[in-house]
This record gives structure tokens, sequence and C-alpha cells, in this order.
């Protein structure tokens, strides 16, 4: 079996790199000269001479505050990465090739008309408005590949996190960054998401290469949080200070920036972990494995 990884060197994609077990395994790991995901012919040439039979797709434009300066810009980075580079891969791959494209859970709008967590076969809606930039741009890559590929898999993740990893900061890292630095703001406490381990990942990837079922798929926490709450547990557990840190509401916030921060966001697992024989943790058993590495 020859798997292609776009996105090998980002925050989840490289657990998958470090950690992915399975033998008989050739592992295609290409730089952006070998193969640029956004270039139609580079895509098409690399598939050509490599005819990989698994594509993993973690390749992404996340950084979603910059994605909204870019709002409507087909022409901009978050457009052209996570849709026409997505397009780029569905039209070359090889039909029968096995693809599975890492999404969002920010491709639902998490407000109280609509609110998360999500099931799996949960309809995003049409209202485009209500999402963010980036996540109109990962639901338009989800609908390509729902669209154009029959063998493949959507995996939906939220707010990813593990203990190490030197080129950005991930939910978690980010807040006790922040409070060593005496920067820490007040939290959300009326924000509910949902928290992925990454090694969760890797291993909702290994069952799916193992079964290969097809549809979407969710991984991430069995229960929700809100930012106030996980604060002060991740605080406490790794820095040993109780209640550090004040509750703030996230209505004005919304008047604000009504299409970034969603309230009611996050995925639920029930069926992943059924189809998959999969039990993931909860938030709370993600904080107590993290406070000790970290």
């Amino acid at each position: 079996m020859i798997i292609l990884v776009t996105g090998a060197k980002g925050l989840v994609g490289s657990h998958f790199i470090e950690h992915f077990a399975l033998k008989g395994v050739t592992v295609l790991l290409p730089a952006q000269n070998e193969l640029n995901i956004t270039n139609q012919k580079s895509v098409e040439d690399f598939l050509n001479l490599n005819k990989p039979d698994v594509i993993i797709h973690f390749a992404a434009f996340t950084d979603v505050s910059l994605a909204e300066k870019q709002r409507n810009n087909r022409k901009a980075p978050c457009w052209i990465i996570n849709v026409e580079g997505t397009v780029n891969l569905i039209s070359a791959a090889n039909p029968e090739a096995y693809f599975i494209y890492i999404s969002t859970d920010v491709v639902f709008p998490g407000n109280k008309d609509n609110p998360g967590p999500y099931q799996e076969d949960d309809l995003p809606g049409n209202n485009l408005d209500l999402l963010s930039w980036y996540g109109q741009t990962k639901l338009e890559a989800e609908n390509i590949v729902k669209n154009n590929k029959k063998n493949a898999v959507i995996l939906r993740i939220s707010n990813p996190v593990r203990a190490r990893y030197k080129f950005k900061l991930d939910y978690v890292r980010k807040i006790l960054a922040l409070y060593d630095q005496n920067r820490l703001y007040p939290m959300f406490n009326d924000q509910y998401l949902t928290l992925t381990y990454v090694n969760e990942v890797t291993a909702t990837i290994e069952a799916l290469l193992k079964k290969r079922l097809t549809g979407i798929f969710h991984t991430s926490s069995i229960n929700v949080f809100t930012p106030y709450k996980l604060a002060n547990l991740l605080i406490e557990k790794s820095r040993g200070k109780k209640g550090a840190i004040l509750p703030i509401s996230i209505e004005s916030f919304l008047n604000d920036n009504p299409s970034r921060y969603p309230q009611y966001g996050g995925l639920k697992v029930e069926k992943t972990q059924k189809r998959l024989g999969l039990n993931f943790k909860r938030w709370e058993e993600i904080i107590d494995v993290l406070a000790k590495q970290l």
C-alpha cells in the first residue's frame, strides 16, 4: 500500500507520521517543490508518477483570523489551498484510491438556532454567511469530496491538541503560554466546544485504513467544555494554581465578530466510536494527559 500524506509537517499530520504503526506500507511525504497542491499540473505529475493507493489530505490554511481578512476572495491563499488544492487532488487521484479528507467542526454555524455539538450525519445548512471564511472553504472542500469521490472519508476534528509541537501553539498550549507571560485574559464561560486529542486522530485513521469504511467520521472529546472551565483545570493541573482565570460572556464578542466565534460548537462521536470500535476521552482526561507532559 502506498499512502500519500499532504500537510505532513502540520500539527495533526506530523503526529500521524511520527506514530503511524501499520506494517508493509510506503508513505510518501513530498516537499512542496515535489508536490504543490495548488498547482494542477504538479498534482497530476506527482500522482501519475507515484500512484498512491491512499491519499490523506491534512494540508490546509488554518489561520482563522487571517482567513477572515480574505473573506469572499477566491484568489487569496485560504480559498486556493483549502478548495482548489482539494479539487486538484480529487481530480488527479485514481478513481479507486481511498481518500481521507481532514475537516473541522466549523463547517457548522455553532449558533443558538443551529447549536452543536453535531453528529456525523447532521447537515451544515445553507446560510454560508453564518460561517467563518475558513469554515466556508472547508465546507466547500467537503462538498467537493462528497460529490466527486465515492471511496472517501471526511474526518472532522475540533480544536486539535498535543503536548509538544514546536512550530505552532494549539488551543491548550496557547492558554499556558499566555498564563506564563501573565497575559491571559478572562475566558468565555458560555461557549461550548469539544477538544480533539491528536493521538486519537491517528488511531481513527489507522482504524479507517484497516476497515476501509466511507462516509463522515468525527474525532473529538465525548463531552463539551467551556474555555473558562478548561483553562482553570489546565492551570490547576499544570501550574498548581486553582481559580486562576476569570469568566467572561461571549455575547459582546459575537456582536463584533458574528462569524468568528461559534457559541455552541463541537462534535458528537458516538457513531464513529461504534463503527470503528474506538473509545475517545473526555476533555478532562485529555487535559490530565497533557498536563503531565507540559
